[in-house]
């Protein structure tokens, strides 16, 4: 093994977040603090928890007044901070701390979470207007609108829930919300509150199981089928509005 070979290796590594390296422009870390932040890592890593301006100077490339200048702004964007730690030996040690430039970048990810979030259900929001107006073969009423907002953020029932009771009320022939409504409340007050519960409660009801259905199947190839179309599971004396 050569000197460059040993000496490139005893160097070692220093390890950054991608996610910060693919964000750290959205949290108002420029081009030159990141340079200087992975310094100050490479530092830490080694047991230097405050190098010097002049060292980050030399190792950056930039001048020891703008190292002080972008080390100021760091603080003052609350992105780094100074701390002053009592080490075993009784003395203090002022130490560089990234904590904060940290959470802002969890924060940032989780402001992207809930912006995704928030337009998935705009999506499917205007999914089931649009889905019950192609069903009923007529733009909604103002009112409609609202009762289906009124589903939406008032009851909170699922979109997927709600175009389940459109399916429902298609079967029965039944084009009104008021027949929807009566559906999703009913399923409300037996706690169903998801497709896949819906479901299971109508084989329940109907005595089978998705292995049963299966077996039924088998047992009855070649025959006309006399199920008839699936009846929503409710009774309309259930509940009246």
């Amino acid at each position: 093994m050569n000197d460059l070979t040993r000496k490139f290796l005893k160097a070692g590594n220093t390890v950054i977040s991608n996610y910060l390296l693919s964000n750290f422009h959205q949290i108002g870390l420029t081009n030159d603090e990141l340079v200087i932040y992975l310094i100050i890592e490479k530092q830490s890593s080694k047991g230097d928890l405050f190098p010097s301006s002049r060292l980050i100077a030399q190792e950056s490339g930039l001048s020891e007044a703008k190292v002080y200048e972008l080390l100021h702004e760091l603080i003052q964007n609350k992105l780094m901070e100074i701390q002053t730690i009592k080490h075993a030996d009784g003395q203090n040690y002022d130490q560089y701390n990234f904590d904060l430039l940290f959470e802002k970048l969890l924060q940032s990810a989780d402001n992207d979470v809930t912006e995704k979030n928030e337009q998935t259900n705009k999506v499917d929001r205007e999914n089931v207007f649009a889905k019950i107006e192609s069903e009923f073969g007529r733009p909604l009423s103002p009112i409609e609108f609202e009762t289906i907002n009124q589903w939406l953020e008032d009851d909170h029932y699922a979109p997927d829930l709600i175009s389940l009771a459109l399916k429902e009320a298609v079967l029965s022939q039944a084009y009104s919300l008021r027949y929807m409504d009566r559906i999703l409340l009913n399923w409300e007050k037996k706690h169903l509150t998801t497709v896949a519960q819906v479901q299971k409660e109508s084989e329940r009801q109907r005595g089978t199981t998705p292995r049963d259905n299966h077996d039924a199947s088998n047992n009855t190839a070649g025959k006309a089928d006399l199920t008839g179309p699936k009846i929503p599971i409710y009774k309309i004396s259930d509940q009246n509005k």
